[in-house]
């Protein structure tokens, strides 16, 4: 993020009122000591016409992608379709991410939403797009130059 903010000649506090946030609290997340909420980051992506991939540092390949959504009901049905694919199940995949199975089936079924870290955790698991997983890219594959 900080990467992006230096190239467009931005400070913290200008990225800040971008998000309606104090400047402290975009601060920590550009630290990385505070999670940064979903539709936060997907604001900062789209304000950088980025997507996630590159935004979290998963990818070094930039895609245009401005005003894109997060689909929350996408999400608990693409983190469903990925574990039945890798054939797991939730107290399975709860051990390997280190979640609790409340947790993760609070993610599969709508009652919480994921943290964009706890998110991470499980796009790096399964090695897969952060966009995909979010809904803002039907690629499931993270793409790498």
């Amino acid at each position: 993020m900080a990467i992006l903010r230096h190239e467009n000649n931005l400070k913290q506090k200008d990225i800040a009122k971008v998000l309606n946030v104090k400047e402290n609290t975009y601060s920590k997340w550009e630290k990385g000591s505070n999670d940064i909420p979903l539709e936060k980051i997907n604001q900062l992506a789209n304000f950088y016409n980025v997507n996630l991939d590159y935004l979290l540092g998963l990818s070094n390949k930039i895609e245009q992608s401005q005003n894109l959504k997060i689909d929350y009901k996408l999400i608990c049905k693409r983190l469903l379709s990925l574990r039945k694919e890798n054939h797991l199940t939730q107290n399975k995949l709860s051990d390997k991410i280190g979640f609790y199975q409340t947790t993760y089936s609070s993610f599969e079924t709508g009652v919480r939403i994921p943290t964009t870290y706890k998110l991470l955790y499980i796009v790096n698991f399964y090695n897969v797009s952060f966009d995909y997983i979010v809904g803002r890219s039907d690629n499931k594959d993270l793409v790498l130059i």
